[in-house]
């Protein structure tokens, strides 16, 4: 092999290296975490299997809790997450977003999400237990988010309701009676209480509506969209490897 050829050859690697690197950062958005809204055993008529619930806390406009829950990236690669999805129930007039990767700083992340109408995947909206249906919000937080494999996020859902109550009903639900993919469901949720527009990170607990407004556990539904950065082990290495021989190739060439 020629001089000429070996370093065609090595430029060769790290283009193709290079291109695969594009193809993983500039993919379509996708869906990374799926804990979306219930089909199954939705409302009153599902009596004791019912499987969609909806939260709130109580408080005043300058100090009043919030609920929240998490998420985990279970792969193998980074997530750059740029949207974060909820829903609500009931008056949602504005809508904001606290979060932070678990073990770090929560902070505002979006404080003006953006609301649309929504019903279930059979056109019905929330039943309430009066049996009064109530409209449903989804809310889509645009986010920057690097959540590397392992990490757990944190969030909570706020923004502001009616005149009688301080911010809106979160949407939830019962992992096993849902009929939808619940990804990361663990029936556990989180609290937090915000006072003067500051979050109190003293304040965050974790929650169990089992026993404790209903009669079994439930997890804030979520849906998180976004791409994967950091690109497959076998692309690294031919990207590397290219540069080491276009690096030999160029040493050989000057001795």
């Amino acid at each position: 092999m020629t001089m000429k050829t070996k370093l065609a050859f090595w430029a060769g690697a790290v283009l193709l290296a290079l291109t695969c690197l594009a193809g993983v950062t500039s993919a379509n958005a996708t869906m990374l975490v799926d804990r979306g809204l219930p089909t199954t055993n939705l409302n009153n008529i599902a009596g004791s299997n019912r499987s969609n619930v909806a939260w709130l806390f109580g408080g005043s406009s300058a100090d009043y809790w919030i609920v929240g829950d998490t998420f985990t990236n279970t792969g193998s690669q980074t997530w750059a997450i740029d949207t974060i999805r909820l829903w609500s129930v009931g008056a949602t007039g504005t809508a904001a977003l606290w979060g932070g990767i678990d073990g770090s700083t929560i902070g505002l992340v979006s404080g003006s999400g953006t609301i649309s109408g929504a019903t279930y995947a059979d056109s019905s909206l929330y039943q309430g237990s009066s049996g009064r249906f109530i409209d449903m919000h989804q809310i889509d937080f645009a986010v920057s988010i690097l959540l590397a494999p392992g990490q757990t996020y944190d969030f909570f859902h706020d923004g502001t309701g009616n005149g009688n109550y301080v911010i809106p009903f979160v949407h939830a639900s019962n992992a096993p009676l849902s009929g939808s993919p619940q990804d990361g469901a663990n029936g556990l949720m989180l609290y937090a209480n915000v006072v003067g527009g500051v979050f109190d990170p003293l304040s965050v607990g974790t929650w169990n509506s089992l026993g404790d407004g209903w009669d079994k556990p439930s997890d804030v539904n979520v849906q998180a969209f976004g791409t994967t950065t950091v690109p497959e082990p076998a692309t690294l290495a031919l990207f590397g490897l290219g540069l080491v021989g276009l690096g030999f190739s160029r040493r050989r060439k000057q001795v």
